[in-house]
């Protein structure tokens, strides 16, 4: 009887430990679950000061969602499950990185009177949001204090650099230490810290040297491009890394230049805006990428740039057609195809379409009705209050200047709302010279207007002279005096 007992014992403990050691094993697999896995999660915040009634919540592989303000600036959302990571976040004209981890509330809160340095977190994984808006910044204004470190020679330079990076990735172990950070956001957090400091040391060729002699870059120390031998650049979730995209660029600038310098001899004769910078720029960027995406994304960004600083429709079809040559995305090409289109319609030479502009008083007029021999169109939204009152301070000190040159300003705000209308009042703007789009939609496209700051020089009969004046151009003087000569 009494052995048939400790038997019964002995067969409970094991069963015991048995269970218990399944259970652990289940516990320490949910957690891994959860922390490799997804999170219900409430995205919420408020906007003062909002451009547009709705932000943008994007990864670049799952999710593109857009969330509206309601009248009080404030957006919403639930999600049943989130992965955790870096995500960007976008209202017109600005982005920021924000950190999705566990939790049940993200809130947050900005004026894009100084959209960067109002952003606040609450609710969850604020730490590490608010770590990492106020790393921006610090990162940010490092930058510009460096631009005076340039002149260091190659090896004390790196030696800097290198030191500022220990010093960075310390404070941010230590952050991560009393804060009690989530894992994930430890990893990403030093990949923008790397990511950083390599676009500082890419910068320094053109920047030390100069473009003329930057084939003496090859005196450089041989570890100074080390981080270009284990570069992991081929994962999408990396354009949510605020520090990703000005790394590439300075990389493929910096590489593009010193290849098209090397078939010169020298620097000296590259044109950095030129089609033969372009195309080598997108042939380092077809070579540095195996992602698709990316590589679409990147080659765009530089065909884009090139067609709206072009005026030459012949170079704009070149560049368009290396493009196509590098890009897989259908979508991405129709859209180059078409700005390209846009822009060459827009040749000098060409004629403007005769549309229809708001008066102050609402009574519509045509554009050629306000046309003189010359003129100068200069094109503005209340969105960026800060381009608008540029611009107009500009063309106010150009109009003294040059009385025989008619500026035109026209606001591309919608013409339901009074937007237009109390800004110029705010501002003093000239009424007589002041117009707006009636159909600001179809229009905007047609001209390829970007960011809603654009001018262009236009004769009589709306002829176009040039479809993209830099009004803030150091020569824009000895320009217009061209074009008052003709």
């Amino acid at each position: 009887m009494s052995s048939y007992i400790l038997l019964s014992r002995k067969r409970n403990y094991i069963i015991f430990n048995a269970i218990f050691i399944i259970l652990c094993l289940i516990c320490i697999t949910s957690c891994k679950e959860k922390k490799t896995g997804e999170t219900p999660l409430v995205i919420t915040g408020k906007i003062i000061n909002p451009r547009a009634n709705y932000v943008i919540l994007r990864n670049y592989s799952d999710i593109n969602d857009t969330l509206f303000l309601n009248k009080k600036g404030v957006f919403i959302k639930k999600y049943n499950s989130l992965k955790t990571g870096l995500y960007t976040f976008l209202h017109p004209n600005e982005y920021q990185s924000i950190y999705i981890g566990y939790g049940d509330t993200l809130r947050m809160r900005l004026n894009t009177k100084a959209f960067d340095e109002s952003l606040a977190f609450t609710g969850a994984a604020a730490k590490e949001n608010n770590y990492l808006i106020n790393l921006f910044t610090e990162i940010e204004n490092e930058n510009r204090s460096l631009l005076i470190e340039y002149h260091r020679e190659p090896s004390d330079f790196k030696n800097m650099i290198d030191s500022l990076s220990v010093v960075r990735n310390a404070d941010l172990d230590s952050a991560a230490a009393k804060n009690k950070f989530q894992e994930e956001f430890v990893k990403s957090t030093s990949k923008i810290l790397h990511f950083n400091s390599w676009s500082r040391l890419e910068r320094y060729a053109y920047t030390h040297f100069g473009k003329s002699d930057i084939l003496k870059s090859d005196v450089l120390p041989s570890n100074f491009y080390s981080h270009r031998h284990h570069l992991e650049i081929c994962s999408t979730e990396l354009l949510n890394n605020y520090a990703f995209k000005p790394y590439i660029i300075s990389l493929v600038s910096n590489v593009a230049l010193y290849n098209c310098a090397r078939k010169h001899g020298s620097g000296k004769t590259v044109d950095r805006n030129g089609l033969e910078y372009r195309k080598e720029k997108l042939h380092v960027i077809d070579s540095l990428f195996t992602d698709e995406q990316l590589k679409g994304l990147f080659a765009g960004i530089e065909t884009r740039n090139f067609i709206r600083s072009r005026k030459n429709a012949e170079e704009i079809n070149h560049l368009v057609a290396e493009f196509l040559e590098i890009s897989q995305d259908k979508r991405l090409n129709d859209n180059i195809t078409k700005i390209a289109a846009t822009y060459i319609n827009l040749d000098p030479g060409n004629k403007l379409p005769d549309f229809d502009l708001y008066q102050y008083d609402k009574r519509i007029t045509h554009l050629s009705s306000q046309l003189h021999e010359l003129n100068v169109l200069f094109y503005w939204s209340n969105k960026n209050e800060s381009y608008a009152l540029h611009i107009h301070s500009k063309v106010n000190e150009l109009r003294i200047k040059y009385p025989e040159i008619n500026f035109i300003g026209i606001n591309l705000d919608n013409p339901k709302s009074n937007v237009w209308s109390d800004t110029s009042e705010k501002f003093g703007f000239l009424k007589s010279s002041e117009f707006q789009l009636v159909d600001n939609q179809s229009i905007s496209k047609q001209l390829a207007l970007r960011n809603d700051n654009r001018s262009m020089v236009v004769a009589s009969g709306l002829t176009i002279l040039d479809p993209n004046i830099n009004l803030f151009h150091y020569q824009i003087e000895t320009t217009l005096l061209g074009y008052l000569s003709r």
